[in-house]
């Protein structure tokens, strides 16, 4: 595909994903509860919110996750996520790279990343059809700690200039997996991931898995935007909601894999309930970026911040001095995930 399209198509995913982002006022996780605990004995000063990814130290639980690259734009962007990443002890990924990978001319969009940031942690990104070539190319160009593979296909059949034929994709991310000397993490986009195919990942290798769960960021109605006629209008609520999906895969390979939620998370509260479900961490994309190009960095570190902050009250309350405690506090499931899980013959 050509160069100038990519680079137009990037600027319209930013363009539109801003657009969506403001109406966003629902994620599902209103349907759960942690249960509060009156004779909480913890110090705030002593909680610990370390976790790890397949042998990847985190210090907080938060990731900034794969949004941009590949022209002037977005290596601002990427600067400042960098820096607030830097600041905050955060891990980070890059949007896709394989613009990068194909015209070196705009490799320092992604660069920009480990150059601000010299030892965070920071994740690759590559598409699911991207060669072993392009895997450890990626991984070399910004030396990324990890590499995510996104999967797309919802995506890439609404888009005009997409992918259609996704023959070879398992087989090719475990050739990859097999290759790369990172952890390799497996992530959606936004439409999520049920349990049954997270057990095939699991079985091709995958040890992370980003369930990237519908109610955040969606690539159909971007692609509708980009269209202009809003022709597929019907297609925009495919997918698995974020709270669902998570359950359904913690359910069934989260003794084998380690879980990252994403997918239209609002605050700190919202990480809680990710992580006393099962998740190891918990990642943001739309919402972060929103708050970056329309408020600026100062106050997106200040959003940050607070998330944190109501991540350690949240554990507070419920008793917990670290995230293994978090797991273990009881949760109340209701409304529409409730159905979903109760449907989908999940004993919770």
């Amino acid at each position: 595909m050509p160069y100038y399209i990519r680079k137009k198509r990037k600027r319209e995913h930013i363009k539109y994903s801003l657009l969506l982002e403001k109406d966003l006022d629902r994620n599902n996780f209103d349907d759960i509860t942690l249960v509060h605990n009156c004779l909480t004995q913890v110090d705030i000063d002593e909680i610990d919110v370390s976790t790890d990814l397949n042998g990847v130290k985190l210090n907080n639980p938060i990731i900034i996750n794969a949004m941009t690259g590949g022209f002037y734009r977005a290596k601002i962007i990427n600067g400042e996520l960098a820096k607030i990443a830097r600041h905050l002890g955060l891990a980070m990924a890059v949007g896709s790279q394989k613009i990068a990978l194909d015209d070196p001319s705009i490799v320092s969009s992604f660069q920009i990343v480990r150059e601000i940031n010299p030892e965070g942690i920071i994740f690759a990104n590559i598409g699911s059809d991207a060669s072993v070539d392009d895997a450890i190319r990626a991984v070399e160009m910004i030396k990324a700690d990890a590499l995510q593979i996104h999967l797309n296909a919802p995506q890439e059949i609404v888009m005009r200039e997409g992918r259609k034929n996704f023959k070879g994709t398992l087989d090719n991310i475990q050739e990859i997996i097999q290759n790369v000397k990172v952890p390799v993490i497996v992530k959606e986009v936004g439409f999520g991931i049920a349990m049954e195919e997270a057990e095939i990942l699991v079985e091709k290798g995958v040890k992370i898995i980003d369930i990237g769960g519908a109610g955040g960021t969606n690539f159909i109605a971007i692609e509708n935007k980009r269209r202009s006629t809003n022709a597929l209008r019907s297609l925009q609520s495919w997918g698995i909601p974020t709270p669902a999906s998570l359950i359904e895969v913690v359910y069934r390979v989260g003794n084998r894999a380690d879980i990252i939620c994403s997918g239209g998370l609002r605050n700190g509260l919202d990480v809680a309930k990710s992580l006393a479900l099962g998740a190891k961490a918990a990642a943001f994309a739309g919402l972060f970026l929103y708050i970056l190009l329309k408020k600026g960095p100062i106050a997106l570190k200040k959003y940050i911040i607070r998330t944190i902050r109501e991540l350690m009250f949240t554990m507070a309350m419920s008793g917990v001095k670290n995230l293994s405690e978090l797991r273990k506090r009881p949760v109340i499931i209701e409304g529409k995930t409730y159905n979903w899980v109760k449907n989908r013959g999940i004993s919770i």
